[in-house]
């Protein structure tokens, strides 16, 4: 296995470097603008660390992760004493300040990215083309996050999506397989260790009745994906303000997240698997050859058991 080690930055600039986690774990997620980091270390008698603001995980001199101290928790018991650092990437940001309520008029996206995310370090935004809103409302509470991603539903029907480099995008994922996954010989594909296939009909929403202006539930709107698994859940939808106008934005992204559910697979490879949510991948395993799939969540894992990546794959255009 490839070294690994983190590099922690303290206030005022000071640096230090651990090296040999007992474990550690990044995650990367569609749904997420911040991917997360677990990591811990043996700490030495009387070497009680203060508090790090930053941090990098590296393996084989490569950083796979970037990003700013959540928590750190030293611990003393039977086995000996630790440190675990949480973290998280930039995007944490977002999630964590909240947008000045307020109605825009006449907003384009570039001008709302440069409002909601550019204040927080994010300056590549890549979009199939500018759209401007007549009315769009911010409402109290809401992350600067979850504003630009309603903005875009409504623009584009799809969320934004950070990806690598921090790049903003609300491109629809590529149909291209960046990938193969398969233990079939000659595949010539990323090789598995286990693999397993999940169909949810429970997450399934069959229809929605959205509620007007004047509080009636008057419009009812069937699942916009099918349903040949003849499935009956109703759900009521208040659009939220920011779709106040658009109220079918809301809903089919409802839809969207409950059908997104119904279809999952997973994997699990050795070592490092260089993927990224958004990829596409074609899965073909002894449960059968799947096709083309996009990657949703991508979880690598070390410890002293070894190294393993576990990606959570979706039918593609559910992304």
């Amino acid at each position: 296995m490839e070294a690994v080690s983190i590099r922690l930055t303290y206030p005022g600039g000071d640096r230090y470097t651990l090296s040999g986690p007992l474990t550690a774990s990044v995650t990367r997620a569609l749904e997420s603008p911040a991917q997360s980091l677990a990591v811990t270390f043996p700490l030495e008698q009387g070497n009680l660390p203060g508090a790090a603001v930053a941090i990098q995980l590296l393996r084989g001199g490569r950083v796979l992760f970037d990003g700013l101290c959540d928590q750190q928790t030293a611990r003393e018991d039977q086995d000996g004493r630790t440190l675990t650092i949480q973290a998280r990437s930039r995007g944490g940001l977002l999630l964590d300040n909240e947008a000045l309520p307020q109605t825009y008029y006449n907003i384009t996206t570039s001008q709302l990215f440069r409002d909601c995310l550019g204040p927080w370090g994010f300056s590549r935004l890549l979009v199939p083309r500018e759209v401007e809103l007549g009315l769009f409302t911010v409402p109290k509470g809401r992350s600067v996050w979850e504003v630009f991603s309603a903005f875009c539903v409504r623009a584009y029907a799809r969320p934004p999506v950070v990806g690598e480099g921090d790049r903003v995008t609300v491109e629809e994922p590529s149909r291209q397989p960046a990938a193969t996954i398969s233990n079939r010989p000659g595949s010539g594909g990323l090789r598995y260790l286990s693999a397993e296939d999940t169909l949810r009909r429970a997450s399934v929403v069959s229809e929605l009745l959205l509620r007007d202006r004047q509080g009636n539930y008057s419009r009812r709107v069937e699942n916009p994906f099918g349903n040949p698994w003849e499935v009956r859940r109703r759900r009521y939808l208040i659009p939220a303000a920011e779709f106040a106008t658009a109220p079918l934005s809301d809903g089919y992204q409802q839809f969207r997240e409950a059908q997104r559910g119904a279809h999952a697979a997973q994997v699990v490879l050795p070592g490092w698997g260089d993927l990224w949510p958004g990829d596409c991948v074609r899965l073909d395993t002894g449960l059968g050859d799947q096709g083309s799939m996009t990657v949703w969540r991508v979880r690598w894992d070390r410890s002293p058991r070894g190294e393993y990546t576990t990606l959570t794959l979706t039918p593609t255009g559910l992304s």
